[in-house]
C-alpha cells in the first residue's frame, strides 16, 4: 500500500494544528521565541523516538555527507515564525490559504527547474489546478480577518 497520499493528508492536518498553536503562542510571545520553543518540543520528541527505536539511529555519517540537510531546520524555524506573525494579522484560514498557494508555486518551480533530484515538467492541467488554488486562496483571504 502506498502511504504517500495518507501521509500528505496527515501532514496537512498537522500544519493546520501547528499553525493554530503557534498563532496563539505568537500573540503572547515574540514570534521567533514561540517558534524556537515549538522546535525545542519537536527536537525532544524526535530524540526520544530515535532513542526508543535504535534501528533508526541518528545517522550522523549521512549528515556529515550532506550537511545542507540542516537547512531544513532553519527553513522550519523561519516558516513557523512567519506563520506566527501571519496568523495574528490574517487569521488561521487565510494564512493557510496563502501559505498553500505559495508552497504550490515554489514546488512547481523547484520540480520543473531540475533543482531537485527528479524533474517533473509542468503541463496545462497542473497549471489550471494551481490557478484554481490561487483563486481559491484569494477568495479565502478577501473574506478573512484581513478584509474586515
Amino acid at each position: 500500500m502506498n502511504l504517500a497520499l495518507p501521509a500528505a493528508i496527515f501532514a496537512g492536518c498537522l500544519i493546520a494544528v501547528q499553525s493554530a498553536i503557534i498563532g496563539a503562542a505568537g500573540e503572547r510571545l515574540n514570534p521567533l521565541v514561540a517558534s524556537t520553543w515549538v522546535h525545542v518540543g519537536g527536537l525532544l520528541v524526535g530524540v526520544l523516538i530515535l532513542l526508543l527505536s535504535p534501528r533508526l539511529g541518528f545517522q550522523f555519517e549521512v549528515v556529515r555527507e550532506i550537511p545542507w540537510v540542516l537547512l531544513g531546520g532553519v527553513a522550519g524555524l523561519l516558516l513557523v515564525t512567519g506563520i506566527a506573525v501571519a496568523v495574528a494579522g490574517l487569521g488561521l484560514a487565510s494564512t493557510l490559504a496563502v501559505v498553500t498557494g505559495v508552497q504550490l508555486a515554489v514546488g512547481f518551480a523547484l520540480e520543473s527547474s531540475g533543482v531537485l533530484a527528479r524533474t517533473i515538467p509542468l503541463d496545462p492541467v497542473r497549471l489550471v489546478g494551481a490557478l484554481l488554488l490561487v483563486i481559491g486562496a484569494y477568495l479565502v483571504v478577501s473574506r478573512g480577518a484581513a478584509a474586515s
